[in-house]
C-alpha cells in the first residue's frame, strides 16, 4: 500500500511538472503565432544573429578594446556598443554586412571606451521594463518588436503600422532610465 501511495505522489508531481512545461511551452510558442515574420525569416534571424555574434567574438582585436553586440530582426542587423576607433567600428559593420541573408545593417556603435558592467546591467533592466510595459498594453502588438538598450538608449526594431510604432515609442520614452529612443521599424499598411 505504501508503494502505491509513493508512486501516486510521484506521478502527480510529474504531472505537475509536465503541465508546467506545457504552459511554459505554450507561452513561448505564442510569440511565434503572433510574430509578423514568416517562420523561415525567424530561423534566418537566429542564424544571422549567431553568425554575426560569432564573427565579433572571434575578432581578438575588436574584443581587446571594444564591446560590440549584434541583434537581427527581419534580416536587419543592429550593431550597438562601443569601439576604440572608427576602423574597428567599420570592421564590425563589414562583418555584419558580409553575413549571408543580411538585408541591412544599422551601425550604432559609439567611438568610446566600453561602458562598465553595472551600466550594462542597468540596460538589461531598462529593456525588461520596456518589454513588460509593452506586453501589458492591450493596444500594442508587442511581439512585433525587438527591444535593445545600450547605455540608456532604447532601440526598437520591428514590423508595424505607424500607429503601433508610435505607441511602442511612447511606451519606451515613458520608461524610467531611458535617455533616448531610436526607431528602426519597417512600416506596413494599417
Amino acid at each position: 500500500m505504501r508503494k502505491i501511495f509513493v508512486i501516486l505522489i510521484l506521478s502527480l508531481g510529474l504531472q505537475g511538472c509536465l503541465a508546467g512545461a506545457f504552459v511554459a511551452g505554450s507561452a513561448t510558442t505564442g510569440g511565434l503565432v503572433t510574430d509578423p515574420r514568416p517562420l523561415s525569416t525567424i530561423k534566418e534571424d537566429e542564424e544571422i544573429n549567431f553568425r554575426v555574434t560569432k564573427q565579433l567574438a572571434d575578432d581578438s582585436e575588436l574584443n581587446a578594446t571594444s564591446h560590440v553586440a549584434a541583434v537581427s530582426y527581419n534580416k536587419v542587423v543592429l550593431l550597438t556598443g562601443q569601439a576604440f576607433n572608427e576602423e574597428l567600428k567599420a570592421k564590425a559593420e563589414h562583418d555584419a554586412k558580409s553575413t549571408p541573408h543580411v538585408r541591412r545593417v544599422f551601425n550604432e556603435i559609439a567611438i568610446n571606451v566600453p561602458i562598465p558592467v553595472y551600466r550594462r546591467a542597468q540596460d538589461v533592466g531598462i529593456t525588461s521594463a520596456v518589454k513588460t510595459k509593452m506586453f501589458a498594453n492591450r493596444e500594442l502588438k508587442s511581439n512585433n518588436f525587438k527591444i535593445v538598450t545600450e547605455d540608456g538608449v532604447v532601440y526598437i526594431l520591428g514590423i508595424a503600422t505607424a500607429k503601433q510604432a508610435d505607441l511602442a515609442v511612447s511606451i519606451a520614452r515613458d520608461t524610467s532610465g531611458v535617455k533616448k529612443v531610436v526607431k528602426l521599424i519597417e512600416y506596413k499598411q494599417e
